[in-house]
């Protein structure tokens, strides 16, 4: 079988599959795999630049981040956190454990794909149904597979999903009708210390930014030569939506001046960049763990079938991976 995605969502559904034995090809667009499970690497240190940090709420998922933690491969965030939001201040730091991968999210998504053999880089642009199996050609107009698969999941964002699915099943009506937050997200080191009183923060009632954190504070981030914080900025939904099309460069400078009128502080950035998230968060998540349809054997999964969290993401892997092992 195929899995095309290599996101928390397509990952826990191969790691799942191949444990049972089951010979699963997992295809990704990306230079590596992780999806919005990402960090990005620069001659000034580390960004998770994606998803922030995780909490555990299902007893499926905590056993699953207990064995990150015994590999080596999570490990609790300290930090301190406040929420802003209407001129109040309030503390968050106790309100929930938060995980991260050591050294960054990416570890994560590293230690789940050893083994695949995921296939990085090579983004599928249309699949076909032929003689009862599923054929998946790439941008440049070449097979994955000659033979073709089984069964195929789609484990990415619900449009994309929609776009490949759409010829072939009435359940790409359903992904379609997902809606999508984008998030600009920007990439910030400082030279020295900004002094601010807190590792991340709930900006509740910022215009511009929804959540800030010390990236530098989390477990393992290797300092880098000259930079005193690394700092990831998050643009709430509705600036990231009105400025999505602006270029890297204003989005950057806008986000860094939110961020310094926030904590009032006069900021000279030794490195600046940003990220434009198209779908960061699904608004309207469906209520079911993945789909299926079992009459062309395909099926799709991810945090939009069971919650924007990446809890949500591992637990409809997980569930569409059991699904076909029953």
């Amino acid at each position: 079988m195929a899995i095309i995605g290599a996101g928390l969502s397509g990952l826990a559904c191969a790691t799942t599959l191949a444990a049972r034995g089951a010979q699963v090809a997992v295809i990704d667009k990306g230079r590596v795999p992780g999806g919005r499970l990402s960090t990005r690497a620069s001659a000034f240190g580390s960004f998770d630049h994606g998803a922030q940090y995780f909490t555990v709420q299902h007893h499926r998922f905590e056993a699953a981040v207990q064995g990150w933690q015994s590999a080596g491969i999570a490990a609790p965030w300290a930090g301190r956190l406040l929420a802003y939001d209407q001129g109040r201040v309030s503390e968050k730091t106790l309100s929930a454990t938060r995980f991260v991968g050591r050294g960054g999210m990416q570890a994560i998504a590293r230690h789940l794909a050893a083994g695949l053999g995921c296939e990085q880089g090579r983004r599928v642009a249309r699949v076909e149904r032929r003689s009862g199996r599923w054929h998946l050609i790439d941008d440049a107009a070449q097979e994955v597979s000659v033979r073709g698969f089984d069964v195929l999941v789609l484990a990415m964002p619900s449009p994309q999903a929609a776009e490949l699915a759409r010829e072939h099943t009435p359940l790409a009506r359903t992904m379609a009708a997902v809606e999508w937050a984008p998030c600009w997200a920007g990439m910030l080191a400082l030279a020295r210390p900004s002094l601010t009183p807190f590792d991340g923060a709930f900006l509740n009632d910022n215009p511009v930014l929804s959540w800030v954190a010390r990236d530098s504070s989390k477990p393992e981030r290797a300092p880098a030569p000259g930079v005193a914080e690394r700092w990831v900025l998050h643009a709430g939904p509705q600036w990231s939506k009105g400025q999505l099309e602006v270029d890297a460069p204003e989005a950057e400078q806008q986000l860094l001046r939110a961020f310094a009128g926030q904590i009032e502080r006069d900021l000279v950035p030794a490195h600046l960049a940003a990220h434009r998230w198209r779908f960061a968060a699904p608004v309207n998540p469906l209520k079911q763990d993945f789909l299926w349809d079992d009459d062309v054997k395909l099926g799709a999964t991810g945090d939009w079938c069971n919650g924007p969290r990446v809890e949500g993401a591992y637990l409809s892997g997980l569930a569409m991976a059991e699904a076909l092992l029953a």
